[in-house]
C-alpha cells in the first residue's frame, strides 16, 4: 500500500530525473526538447505548463506538498537558464521569480509568537 509519503518521494525522484535530463539536453543544445520535458512535468503537478505557472506566480503553487517545493524550484532555474540562452530574459526572470516563491514558501513556518 503506498502512503502519501511515498507518492511524494516518486515525485520528488521524477523531478530529480528530469532535471538531469534537462541538464544533459541543454548540453546537447537541444533547449526547446528541454523545455518541453520541464512543461511536462510541471503540467502534471500542477495543472499547468511551466510558463503558467511561473506567470500566476504563488496562487498554483500554495497547494503543492511542501516537499515537492524546492526540487520545483531546481526545475524552474533550469528553465531559467534555458530561456537565458534563447535570449528571452523575460521568461527567465519570471522562471526565477516562481522558483524563490516555491522555496520561501517550503520553509517550516517559524515560532509562533504567543
Amino acid at each position: 500500500m503506498l502512503t502519501e509519503r511515498d507518492v511524494i518521494m516518486r515525485l520528488v525522484r521524477q523531478l530529480a530525473e528530469l532535471l538531469a535530463a534537462a541538464l544533459r539536453l541543454r548540453r546537447e543544445g537541444r533547449r526547446d526538447e528541454a523545455l518541453g520535458q520541464i512543461d511536462g512535468i510541471t503540467g502534471r503537478l500542477t495543472g499547468m505548463d511551466a510558463g503558467a505557472l511561473c506567470l500566476f506566480g504563488e496562487a498554483p503553487l500554495a497547494g503543492l506538498p511542501r516537499e515537492l517545493k524546492v526540487p520545483l524550484a531546481c526545475v524552474l532555474r533550469a528553465r531559467a537558464r534555458l530561456l537565458r540562452d534563447a535570449h528571452r530574459e523575460s521568461d527567465a526572470r519570471q522562471a526565477l521569480r516562481a522558483a524563490r516563491l516555491l522555496v520561501r514558501s517550503a520553509r517550516p513556518p517559524g515560532p509562533s509568537s504567543g
